[in-house]
């Protein structure tokens, strides 16, 4: 085994928040590989059941924290009390990274 596969950083290593913030970014955008989910909304009552969260003010904190990280954005832009979000091109690279990370 080569020394990048033994520095590979493992999903199981994560804390309990970034795990969260992946589950919540998925939820979103899927595995990274549909661009058109870039201009869907999720409401954060779906993106809480879709991420296993069962409190939508817990996801919401979670969405704050990945938009200040630019790969999720509140409809319309700027509006943190909204209830509806869309996960940005970063976010979807973002997670096509993370999918190719675990395999």
């Amino acid at each position: 085994m080569g020394e990048a596969a033994k520095k590979k950083p493992r999903l199981s290593s994560l804390s309990d928040a970034h795990k969260n913030q992946i589950s919540v970014l998925r939820s979103m955008a899927g595995d990274g590989n549909d661009p058109s989910v870039c201009s869907k909304l999720f409401h954060v009552n779906d993106i809480a059941a879709g991420s296993g969260l069962s409190d939508p003010k817990e996801t919401q904190r979670y969405l704050f924290i990945l938009e200040g990280q630019k790969l999720v954005v509140p409809n319309p832009e700027g509006d943190f009390t909204s209830s509806y979000w869309r996960v940005t091109k970063q976010g979807l690279q973002f997670m096509k990274v993370v999918v190719q990370s675990v395999k």
